[in-house]
């Protein structure tokens, strides 16, 4: 968790350094804050002995609510088709004030070692659940329908393509323990986000400089 979170950290810190006049560039290094604060909260949960506080938890779990609407974010910067974007803000914002405010939405978290186990109330499981996903596959859509579009092998294009793949780094993984390890669903927020540091090192190293060479 330390280590997921120093590398996120640092690519945060160059790719907001050395693209921060775009807002591309900015999103991007938000996102990786994002994941890099995500895995700070796991980090505490895991090592404040004695605290029953729920603040880390809660802290992690806004920090991955932000992330699926940011991503699409990114991708309708470089679409220039913003697809559900204010649902999706709504939505993000609804459950940001139900995990501050809702003493029962996070009741506990159970550290595993190389995991993070969240206590969350069933409530608004599910409906989270298709929030998180449907805005994940909402990203992935909107790439594959600009890309198709696109004759030409510009860098939005190349952008985008790189998006798919970073995409699916994470989602595959994830996806293939879901249906073949199913104790792995206790924990899907935590083993993702562990995935999802193979988007970091895309999103970092090639999707944003590629976006940057013909937007400045």
């Amino acid at each position: 968790m330390v280590a997921t979170f120093t590398i996120e950290l640092i690519l945060a810190a160059i790719v907001l350094i050395r693209h921060h006049v775009t807002r591309f560039g900015k999103t991007a290094g938000f996102v990786l804050i994002l994941l890099a604060t995500f895995q700070f909260a796991e980090y505490r949960i895991c090592t404040a002995a004695g605290d029953i506080s729920l603040l880390w938890p809660r802290i992690g779990f806004i920090a991955i609510t932000l992330l699926p609407v940011t991503g699409l974010y990114l991708v309708s910067l470089v679409s220039h088709k913003p697809h559900f974007l204010t649902l999706g803000y709504a939505t993000a914002a609804g459950f940001v004030l139900y995990f501050v405010f809702v003493p029962k939405s996070i009741t506990g978290a159970i550290c595993g070692g190389n995991y993070v186990i969240f206590n969350t109330s069933n409530d608004l499981y599910r409906l989270y659940g298709f929030y998180y996903l449907g805005f994940l596959l909402l990203g992935i859509w909107e790439s594959v329908e600009k890309v198709s579009n696109l004759q030409r092998r510009t860098a939005g294009k190349r952008a985008l393509q790189w998006l798919i793949v970073g995409y699916v780094s994470f989602m595959g993984p994830m996806g293939l323990l879901y249906i073949l390890i199913p104790i792995t669903r206790m924990a899907i927020a935590s083993i993702m986000c562990g995935f999802a540091l193979t988007f970091a090192f895309i999103l970092a190293a090639k999707i944003v400089p590629i976006y940057n060479r013909t937007h400045h």
